[in-house]
């Protein structure tokens, strides 16, 4: 499985695990790493999980947290977020 397809399910399955706690009422403030992991894990279908480790899957997160703070810092850069400080 090639890194873009990886991060595509890796992507699926925390939108969907932050999904599932909005609906079950739940704010988690600070979650681990771990359960970051272990939550985008169990919902990865098998096949995927059977494909790759779960230190890939970790991997995948980091990069996509890196991604997604890139990617706010150039919109703030821009002036499309103000953080009220």
């Amino acid at each position: 499985m090639n890194r873009g397809e990886l991060r595509s399910w890796i992507e699926d399955a925390l939108a969907r695990s932050e999904r599932d706690a909005r609906e079950r009422g739940e704010t988690v403030a600070r979650p681990s790493v771990e359960e970051i992991v272990d939550a985008v894990w169990g919902r990865l279908p098998l096949e995927v999980r059977r494909q790759v480790t779960r230190a890939q899957v970790q991997a995948g997160l980091t990069v996509l947290t890196a991604l997604g703070g890139a990617a706010r810092s150039a919109r703030e850069d821009r002036g499309g977020i103000t953080t009220g400080m």
